[in-house]
């Protein structure tokens, strides 16, 4: 990125929210599918996967995406793996080749030592909460089962046997999931790859949530504030919005808003989509949601009336996996925010 490029805000032709003071286009893309997740099939990912042969296939779609849509905001969650870097690229090279901006809301994993796994807990969290309309809604879930049918090619006995099991676990911090230290100089190197970036907002992965059940609100608080100083805003990325937001608002953690699944089908939407709506809403925080689609789910039209008209949310982050694609969910949403 050598010459001075048309900055974001000019080059949205979504209209723009103020986040923790930042300018936000409403309409952010996201990383999926260039990370090779569609969240419907384990067949679709890996030709995808097939797909990204480098950096210049994925800005063979991204470009005219970002042209011809007037999309100026990107995902951008970094790991150590080729996909990543490629993205990383083709963010670079579309903005070279279209001389504008691309904001990225940018987030990144919570590196640790020990790796912690907190689903169980957050199952047994959320069946506290829910009852059986969380273990109900939980079970037929398509993206969960996602997850273990496709990803982890797994069987519907193994995601009962998950359920059993994490119902066994305590509701208070089961101490396994106590010990660990988190390995800021890993943390710090995923950040230091977007240095030349404009970042208005940094927004975590869900695996920020292991400090908020594990309680170390003041160790959250540090990173936070140090990252507010880096980049621009820190919205707290959850996938169970109505466990996670309550407790973060209740401890009195200073963050600028959410990034969390939101859609009109309460997809992925835990406990259930009246508690994670309930949570968002009681807030009172900006929220960024994810998933809006449910997974190519919910026809885009109404996925975009239920977040800008009945949530009035800020912004969404819609993942684009081709040209067709792009019309449809694109021009959803540039009918429903009256672009």
């Amino acid at each position: 990125m050598g010459s001075v490029l048309k900055s974001y805000t000019a080059a949205s032709r979504f209209p723009l929210v103020d986040i923790a003071g930042r300018k936000i286009p409403r309409i952010i893309l996201g990383q999926h599918p260039y990370d090779g997740t569609t969240y419907t099939s384990w067949t679709r990912d890996q030709a995808y996967r097939r797909r990204w042969t480098g950096p210049h296939r994925m800005v063979e779609l991204m470009k005219p995406i970002v042209h011809r849509f007037g999309v100026a905001a990107s995902r951008e969650v970094p790991t150590d793996t080729a996909l990543s870097h490629w993205h990383q690229d083709a963010l670079t090279r579309t903005m070279d080749d279209l001389n504008q901006e691309i904001a990225l809301v940018l987030g990144t994993a919570l590196p640790t030592t020990p790796q912690k796994d907190t689903s169980e807990h957050l199952y047994r969290l959320s069946y506290a909460l829910a009852g059986d309309a969380f273990a109900a809604i939980w079970r037929v879930d398509p993206i969960i089962r996602y997850r273990f049918l496709e990803r982890l090619r797994q069987r519907q006995v193994d995601i009962d046997a998950f359920a059993r099991h994490a119902m066994d676990t305590i509701l208070t911090v089961p101490p396994g999931l106590r010990e660990f230290e988190v390995d800021y100089a890993a943390l710090d190197a995923l950040l230091d790859r977007y240095r030349d970036f404009t970042v208005p907002l940094f927004a975590s992965n869900a695996a920020f949530e292991l400090l908020v059940l594990t309680q170390r609100f003041d160790e959250l608080q540090r990173i936070v504030d140090a990252i507010r100083r880096r980049f621009g805003g820190f919205l707290l990325g959850t996938h169970y919005a109505g466990v996670i937001i309550p407790l973060v608002e209740d401890a009195g953690v200073r963050v600028d808003g959410y990034l969390t699944p939101v859609n009109a089908a309460g997809i992925y939407m835990f406990p259930t989509q009246t508690h994670a709506v309930d949570a968002i809403r009681r807030a009172g925080k900006p929220v960024i949601a994810i998933k809006p689609l449910g997974g190519g789910r919910v026809p885009p039209t109404k996925a975009f009336h239920y977040l800008f008209h009945d949530l009035d949310l800020p912004a969404a982050m819609v993942g684009i996996g081709s040209l067709a694609e792009a019309e449809e969910t694109l021009g959803a949403a540039t009918t429903v925010l009256a672009c």
